[in-house]
């Protein structure tokens, strides 16, 4: 790897760790509110969505793996918060 590729994957790492941590404040939200409205729904499953289809992307086409492994749990985080919007908001409905 060139010092310019090293960097790249240095941000890169960092950054998307930095972002799974940022998944933890949504969702403890999440699961202490009863009312979910301000969360847009709509925007997490499009999150969901971008980072599935990257982990596939990173598994089939580039054939790397710290980039599928980072957009998966990516994935899991989104849909977490996908999952829990919709359980509070199906609860909370009846």
């Amino acid at each position: 790897m060139t010092s310019t590729e090293t960097i790249i994957f240095v941000a890169f790492a960092v950054a998307n760790a930095c972002r799974l941590l940022a998944y933890l404040p949504q969702i403890s939200v999440i699961l202490r509110a009863s009312d979910t409205t301000s969360v847009s729904s709509a925007t997490w499953l499009l999150f969901f969505l971008s980072n599935a289809i990257t982990a596939v992307y990173a598994a089939r086409v580039a054939a790397d793996l710290t980039m599928t492994l980072t957009f998966t749990a990516n994935t899991i985080c989104s849909g977490t918060i996908v999952a829990l919007v919709h359980y509070k908001r199906t609860k909370f409905r009846h």
